[in-house]
Order: C-alpha cells, then sequence, then structure tokens
C-alpha cells in the first residue's frame, strides 16, 4: 500500500475516533443538562408549593375535624411530619446537589409546625365556640328561678321577658384579668341565684357590670361561657368566675345555685354564634395568604442558596 494509503488511514481513524468520542460526550453532556434543567424547573416550586399546602391542609384539618375527629386530624398532621423527616434522610444520603431534599424537607417541617400552631390558635378563640353552641341545647322563656342545673347542657338561652341583670350587685373578682359577674334575677327575686351573667374587664370592683349587651333593654338571651380544651397550666376561666360568684354572694347577702349556669348576656345568641364561624374562616383566609407569602420568600431563597451549592460541589468534584 502506498505510503500517502497509510496517512490517509490513520488520519481518518484518528478523526473517527475523536469525532465519535466528541459526539458520545455531547449527547452524555446534553442530558445531563436537560436533567438538571427539569429538576431546577421544578424544584423552585416545590420549595415553594409543598409546604404551604402542609401549612394549609394542618390549619383546615384543626379548624374543622379535630373537634368531631381528633383521630383523624393526628394521623394527617404526623404523615405530613413523616414525610418532612422523609425528605431530610434524602438529604443526608445525598441524593441531590445542593442540599434540596434538606430544604425541601426543613420547610415542610417549618410548615407543619405553623400550621399546628394557627389550627390550634383558630379553634381555641373559634371554632371550638361554634362547634360547642352548634352541639349544645336551646332552652328558650327560661325562667331565672329555675334550677340551673337541669339546663347545664344549655348552649344558647333566651331568657323571659322579667328577666333583668342586677348590675348593682355586680362583683369584679380581680386576678390578672377581672372576672365580672352580676346575679340573673326576675320580679320573683328573693335573693337566691341560679344564673349569672359573666365577662372579662368589663366592670369595676363593684356596682357595675358593661359586658357584652347588658345595658340593652331588648337583650334577653346568653351563651353558656366556654372554657375550652387547652394546654396552658393554671386554674380555668370557669374556675375563675365560680370564685367571683363566690365573692359577690358574700358581699351582697346573695344564696347562689352550687352549679350555676354562667352566661355571655348578649342580643341574638345565634348571630354570637355565626360571628364564630365567620371570625374562623377570617382566621383561614387571613394566616393562608400570609403564609404563603412567607412561603415563597423562603422557597426562592432555598432554592437560589441550593443551585449556588450544586454548582460549588460540581466545580470542587472538577
Amino acid at each position: 500500500m502506498p505510503p500517502s494509503s497509510h496517512r490517509w488511514s490513520d488520519r481518518g481513524d484518528n478523526d473517527r475516533g475523536p469525532r465519535g468520542g466528541g459526539a458520545r460526550a455531547t449527547r452524555d453532556d446534553g442530558s445531563r443538562f436537560k436533567k438538571d434543567k427539569n429538576i431546577a424547573a421544578m424544584g423552585g416550586p416545590l420549595l415553594i408549593c409543598l409546604p404551604w399546602v402542609m401549612f394549609f391542609t394542618v390549619l383546615m384539618i384543626l379548624s374543622f375535624a379535630f373537634h368531631h375527629w381528633t383521630v383523624i386530624a393526628a394521623l394527617v398532621l404526623t404523615s405530613w411530619v413523616v414525610l418532612g423527616v422523609f425528605y431530610c434522610t434524602l438529604s443526608s444520603q445525598g441524593r441531590m446537589g445542593g442540599s434540596w431534599y434538606g430544604f425541601l424537607g426543613g420547610l415542610c417541617l417549618i410548615g407543619c409546625a405553623a400550621g399546628a400552631i394557627a389550627g390550634t390558635v383558630n379553634y381555641q378563640a373559634h371554632m371550638y365556640a361554634y362547634w360547642a353552641y352548634e352541639e349544645g341545647r336551646v332552652y328558650t322563656n327560661l325562667i331565672p328561678s329555675e334550677p340551673a342545673v337541669a339546663h347545664l347542657d344549655a348552649g344558647k338561652v333566651i331568657f323571659s321577658n322579667s328577666a333583668i341583670i342586677d348590675t348593682t350587685r355586680a362583683f369584679g373578682f380581680k386576678s390578672g384579668s377581672t372576672y365580672c359577674v352580676a346575679p340573673i334575677l326576675d320580679d320573683a327575686n328573693n335573693g337566691h341565684v341560679e344564673y349569672w351573667a359573666a365577662g372579662i374587664d368589663c366592670c369595676p370592683m363593684r356596682g357595675g357590670f358593661n359586658c357584652d349587651d347588658a345595658w340593652d333593654p331588648k337583650a334577653k338571651g346568653g351563651v353558656q361561657v366556654l372554657d375550652p380544651m387547652g394546654f396552658m397550666p393554671g386554674p380555668s376561666k370557669h374556675d375563675m368566675y365560680l370564685k367571683a360568684v363566690k365573692a359577690a354572694s358574700a358581699a351582697f347577702g346573695l344564696t347562689s345555685a352550687k352549679e350555676p349556669l354562667l352566661v355571655r348576656w348578649v342580643s341574638d345568641p345565634q348571630g354570637f354564634q355565626d360571628n364564630a364561624w365567620r371570625s374562623g374562616i377570617g382566621f383561614i383566609v387571613a394566616s393562608a395568604c400570609v403564609y404563603l407569602l412567607l412561603s415563597l420568600m423562603w422557597g426562592v431563597i432555598a432554592h437560589m442558596w441550593s443551585r449556588r451549592a450544586a454548582m460549588a460541589e460540581g466545580a470542587s468534584n472538577d
């Protein structure tokens, strides 16, 4: 074979070798770039949306399901927490550069915790009252001299037209806040009290009562004073009201029932219950909007941080 043929063959082989390897390298680099690009495109929205979904789900389940289905609410919260821990575990195993799974797991756990706190606050402040009044019995034309023990399951009550609040014998028991009580009486008053109007920080020490609709002459209704489930130590509000009742009885020479019914004196008991529902819904909407903004901010920061960390890891590997 002529020398020129050898030179041509060698040049051809050399050209084909690098050209073929270069094509494979290009294909590999392209697929890797495409995969990284897809991960980057999905990573940001997941870091924003999934923690917010967890927050919102926990908030809703505690607001609407905790009162009747406590076990289900606990299972949902536990499931979300386990998922957040699972993402953190994937990060510890180095499944993705830049600790992306770690950021996702951390934000998910924060969302669960924030949802649990917000849901508990909403349940205590608004939804518990709504569910309790919805489930309690409604008594109408209730005479103040009737035994209160027969109506302790009341949610809402409407007193007879003869019922009045004796504001001259109201009493404020000071223990941090001022727990105010005033006897609910009628024309047949003999100094025995079965029902007491109650409120917080709405009366002087003695002889005045400005709680709720006490000064509305058309108001004849009430909703039972509730002491919702709580996690804070110390005496309940109901116990503090009973201390005020004992003090008022001693101060004004009254005889109170052993188990009196404490009510908040309102002109529209059903409207009071509906307001609790509306306040709970408003709290949910406001909390969801605020946390969406926080989740957007935290998700963007986490995504940018994760990308920079991943690029730094790739540069150090090269």
